[in-house]
């Protein structure tokens, strides 16, 4: 009786630790955990992949497996584009995530058209998941475990490791960008950074590009008569070149320069999304560079972001 009583005392230690374990973090060690995603990239985009509950055909309710974009720089709770395109939805769809038998995430997608082009990436694509979804919750971005976990906000401040303190650059974001036509907001996640010799102004913060950019606007005289010079030059040859990158040996974020892990950057012109705000911007960070970090951590409730080296 008394073996029978330390076995069931085993059991019952066992599981406790399993599930303290899983309930802890490397970085963040008071955290709850809300949901994890297990992440895959696939042609460089990075997707998590969520259970989601759809009807078929006779109108049961089955729950699949899809993969959703994770990405900040989208301002609403997300897109998707119906696999019937012969319904039509306006406003917003409710999605239902049962991330475990006892809780659902509810989002609210806006049907749209511009990302079509993901579905030839991943033909499992199902939708984004944007900024207004991101800030409910603490989000650790583990490229090592290839996870994504989600944490509550309202258990109080964060205990976060003493290591990140000297592991990890701590980067101030802001989403006061506004829309100048309208006066209205434009709630996505910009960086502060510096990289002389580019104009000084904003980074968006994109987890859902594939590169970073330098748009042509931040480019300096001289640099940019550099880039027509060697256009020309290759004009005349009877060549025909696009010039589409340059690499930097500066790009401070935080106070520190990151150039390093990745100095490449594309060049584009600037999207017309962005021609009507009222900030200068500089470019963009994107996954190219963030995956040369252990992780990402993004804590709404600082208002910060974490690269973990």
């Amino acid at each position: 009786m008394t073996k029978r009583i330390l076995q069931i005392t085993l059991f019952i230690v066992v599981c406790c630790a399993i599930a303290n374990a899983q309930n802890t973090s490397t970085y963040l060690q008071n955290g709850t955990v809300v949901a994890r995603f297990p992440m895959h990239f696939t042609n460089g985009f990075m997707f998590i992949t969520v259970p989601v509950i759809d009807t078929d055909i006779y109108g049961k309710a089955i729950t699949l497996q899809r993969s959703f974009l994770l990405d900040p720089a989208a301002s609403n709770d997300g897109s998707y584009l119906p696999d019937d395109s012969l319904i039509n939805v306006t406003g917003t769809h409710t999605f239902y995530f049962p991330i475990s038998p006892q809780r659902t995430l509810t989002v609210d997608l806006v049907p749209t058209l511009a990302r079509t082009w993901v579905k030839k990436t991943d033909t499992s694509f199902y939708g984004v998941l944007g900024y207004s979804f991101i800030r409910r919750y603490i989000t650790i971005i583990n490229f090592l475990e290839r996870t994504v976990t989600l944490y509550s906000v309202s258990e109080g401040d964060a205990k976060w490791d003493a290591r990140l303190d000297t592991a990890a650059i701590h980067i101030p974001y802001l989403d006061d960008a506004i829309l100048d036509h309208c006066n209205c907001p434009f709630p996505t996640m910009w960086f502060e950074v510096e990289a002389p010799p580019f104009k000084e102004g904003r980074v968006h913060f994109s987890l859902a590009e594939r590169q970073s950019v330098i748009y042509q606007q931040a480019i300096e005289p001289k640099t940019q008569k550099f880039i027509d010079e060697d256009l020309r030059k290759d004009s005349l040859a009877g060549k025909k070149k696009n010039f589409g990158g340059i690499e930097i040996a500066n790009f401070e974020l935080g106070g520190v320069n990151i150039a390093r892990r990745n100095p490449r950057r594309t060049i584009d012109k600037l999207p017309p999304i962005f021609r009507n705000l009222n900030i200068f911007i500089t470019g963009t960070v994107a996954i190219d560079v963030l995956r040369h970090f252990t992780a990402v951590i993004i804590d709404p409730t600082r208002s910060r972001v974490m690269l973990v080296r």
